[in-house]
Order: structure tokens, then C-alpha cells, then sequence
């Protein structure tokens, strides 16, 4: 049989193929971010395990048979002895080795049955999620300790009508934004001065908000005027399909961005986004000639995405559930997700 010469020395065609299959094998992992209220469950990895004496989210590899959420299900009841009863479809991760690729797919843990302990003698604890940073992790778990940190809600900037003066976009955003919500600061028609100057009022008067900043060439240069009181950045997807890396824009920043078809969401798992709204799920009195997508085919569309993905588009508050029983993460909304207002954005 015809050899070939390689890295491995002298192989047969057959178990050169083999060796192939190896290196290109996917393991597939199931791994469940535990929430109960703003609290984290977390366990010890221990100083035998690749990366050990840190702390992960507990999970593990998925059977042949089975789907990430039964995997997950069936591995956390081995693991902490815990019923799981819902899941949040949160993200997915691949990591390449030498001798395998590893694909994680990543869900929030938001109802289960049990007390979480150590089947296996590992510690286990709860933490709140914003002190996760003190807390020592594996490399892969970066992208994951982000999302834990996403809200479920993610609001958006009304448009300014003709007659409102600005000083009056501004104080009803104070007033009707919700308590500690990520806000888009979406306003297009502004100047660059004018536009840096409304996200540090908003700022200045709303210290509780995470403010998101529109990104637009108009704007590109005075982002890092705002860098102290941003959480960070949302690229339309026009702006999305354009863009090559993320090295302008410091790493701690969120960069979320609009899509509304597969294009784009690959765009986006290709430079590994944190976030995106796909839209528009249902019609919308501000865009009636564009067609909505419905639950099938939004739910099609957000099974592509390897990052967490919120609905867009005549969402109401109380779809947050459906929304997530369809492969979404969270709702995105305008005068909905205010508190004056429960109509639909």
C-alpha cells in the first residue's frame, strides 16, 4: 500500500486518515452557569485536572444519544445531585488542540430541584455574579464569565419626534429607564459633539445605567471621550459586515451588534461578539413595510448563533419566556422596556 512521508514518519493512506479523524475529533461538552437570583454556583477544579486548583462552572462531555440539555441534565445530577427543570440556550465555544477540538455549549441553569453539593468530594459555592472577577478560572471560561453578566432585558433609545427638544429625549430616558439597565444610546441624527455630550448626561444623571454607545464613523474618533462611562459598544449590521477585528476597542468593552439574517450572525461568531438582536421577531408600527420573521424562522436563525441572542421587534416583556424557549437568551425593546409604558416596541 502507497506511504506517506509526515510528521508522524512513515504511515499507510489508511492510518494516515486515521491519525486525521484523530486530530479532528469534536468533543462535544455540556456546561450549565447555575443562577439562583443574582447568586452563581461555582465548584473547585481540582490540581489533577488540566488548569486545576481554580473554579468552573460545572458540566460535562454529552453521549452520543443525547442533546446538550439532556447532557447537561444528566451531568449535574451527577455531579451535585440536582434536578435541572430549565435552561437558557446561552452560547457556544470551540477551543482547538492538538489532539482534539472542544465545542462547549453553554447554558444558564435557572431552575432546578436540590441542593447543589459534591457528589464527587469537590467544593462547591455561590457567589454573586458581579464579584466573579475574584475568583480564579480556567482561560476558556473568559467568554462565559461575560455572559453571566448580560441582563435579560436590554433597552433601547426611543427615536426624538420632530417637535421634542433634546433637553426632553434626555430627561424622559432619565425618568423611564429602569433601575440598573444596559441602555443602547441610539440617536443617529446627532452630531458627534452633540452625541457624546447626551451619553455623559445620561451618565452623569443616571450613574446606574450600562450605557452602550452606537458605533458610527461620525463617531469612531471620540468613543474613548465616553470610555469611563460606557459598558461598551452596538454596531449595526451594516457596520458589523464591515469589520475585520475588535483591536480598536479595549477588550473590558461589550460589543454587541444587529443582525437580521445568517450573514450576519456568522459575522458575528466569527469575531466572537457578546452579544446580538436579531429582529424583527414580530411587525412594528415603526417599520410596517418589513416583514417579521415569526417564531420559526427567528428560532432557525438564533440556532446559528454561537453567542447570546436577544429578540428584537414588537417584543413584549411578557415574551421573555417564549423568547428563551426559542433558543433565545434575552428581549431588547424601546418604549416596552420603559417604565411609563408597557405598550409594544
Amino acid at each position: 500500500m502507497q506511504q506517506l512521508i509526515g510528521m508522524w514518519g512513515k504511515l499507510t493512506v489508511s492510518e494516515y486518515l486515521m491519525e486525521a479523524q484523530v486530530k479532528t475529533k469534536v468533543v462535544d461538552v455540556a456546561v450549565g452557569v447555575i443562577m439562583r437570583g443574582d447568586q452563581v454556583l461555582i465548584s473547585w477544579r481540582h490540581a489533577s485536572q488540566h488548569q486545576g486548583n481554580r473554579y468552573e462552572f460545572p458540566g460535562g462531555k454529552i453521549d452520543s444519544h443525547e442533546t446538550a440539555a439532556q447532557g447537561l441534565a444528566r451531568e449535574l445530577k451527577e455531579e451535585l445531585g440536582i434536578d435541572v427543570k430549565q435552561v437558557i440556550r446561552a452560547q457556544q465555544l470551540e477551543f482547538a488542540y492538538p489532539e482534539k477540538t472542544v465545542r462547549l455549549h453553554i447554558f444558564k441553569v435557572t431552575a432546578f430541584e436540590g441542593e447543589p453539593t459534591g457528589q464527587e468530594g469537590q467544593p462547591v459555592r455561590w457567589v454573586q455574579r458581579h464579584e466573579l472577577h475574584n475568583y480564579q478560572f480556567p482561560d476558556a471560561n473568559t467568554p462565559i464569565l461575560r455572559m453571566v453578566q448580560l441582563p435579560d432585558h436590554y433597552v433601547i433609545c426611543r427615536e426624538q419626534s420632530v417637535q421634542e427638544p433634546l433637553p426632553d429625549w434626555i430627561d424622559f430616558h432619565v425618568q423611564a429607564v429602569p433601575p440598573s439597565a444596559w441602555l443602547y444610546v441610539r440617536h443617529a441624527a446627532l452630531t458627534c459633539e452633540a452625541y457624546v455630550s447626551v451619553v455623559q448626561q445620561l451618565a452623569l444623571q443616571r450613574p446606574d445605567l450600562r450605557l452602550m454607545m452606537m458605533v458610527m464613523a461620525k463617531h469612531a474618533m471620540m468613543l474613548k471621550e465616553s470610555s469611563s462611562v460606557i459598558q461598551g459598544v452596538h454596531f449595526s449590521q451594516q457596520d458589523l459586515m464591515q469589520l475585520e477585528h475588535m483591536q480598536d476597542y479595549p477588550p473590558a468593552w461589550f460589543k454587541f451588534a444587529a443582525c437580521h439574517d445568517e450573514g450576519s450572525i456568522q459575522k458575528a461568531n466569527q469575531l466572537k461578539l457578546d452579544a446580538i438582536t436579531l429582529s424583527p421577531l414580530h411587525a412594528t408600527r415603526t417599520h410596517p413595510h418589513v416583514v417579521a420573521l415569526g417564531w420559526e424562522n427567528w428560532q432557525a436563525l438564533a440556532l446559528h448563533s454561537q453567542v447570546p441572542v436577544y429578540a428584537l421587534g414588537g417584543v413584549q416583556l411578557s415574551e421573555l419566556d417564549l423568547v428563551q424557549q426559542h433558543a433565545g437568551f434575552g428581549i431588547a425593546g424601546i418604549r416596552g422596556f420603559m417604565a411609563e409604558s408597557n405598550t409594544q416596541a
